[in-house]
């Protein structure tokens, strides 16, 4: 990742936008130097994307202060959007169609 930075001249970058240690790593570890890691803030991150930036901070993704303490237990609590799938009528009985997700117009 960092080879087009060095054939662009670049030598520091002032404010690096993203989570992944790899990147920043692979940056710093060849003489970039990166002054400032910015956060993603907690209310720019879509309700239905939390279950996504939850697993990445748990696996090891750097997101700042905002994510800081996520353990197995804040795994588990986060959900994400609720699919609404053809499995089962309004009774509750289950259906001849599985898994047929709804179209919205």
């Amino acid at each position: 990742m960092p080879d087009p930075l060095h054939f662009l001249g670049v030598t520091k970058i002032h404010n690096f936008i993203s989570m992944s240690d790899m990147k920043y790593n692979a940056i710093v570890n060849t003489g970039i130097k990166i002054v400032n890691r910015v956060e993603i803030p907690k209310d720019l991150v879509p309700e239905d994307a939390q279950v996504e930036i939850t697993a990445k901070v748990f696996h090891g993704y750097n997101a700042g202060k905002a994510y800081q303490g996520i353990d197995e237990e804040e795994l588990k609590k986060c959900k994400g959007r609720d699919y609404q799938y053809k499995d089962s009528d309004e009774e509750g009985k289950p259906s001849d169609k599985k898994n047929v997700v709804e179209e919205h117009p």
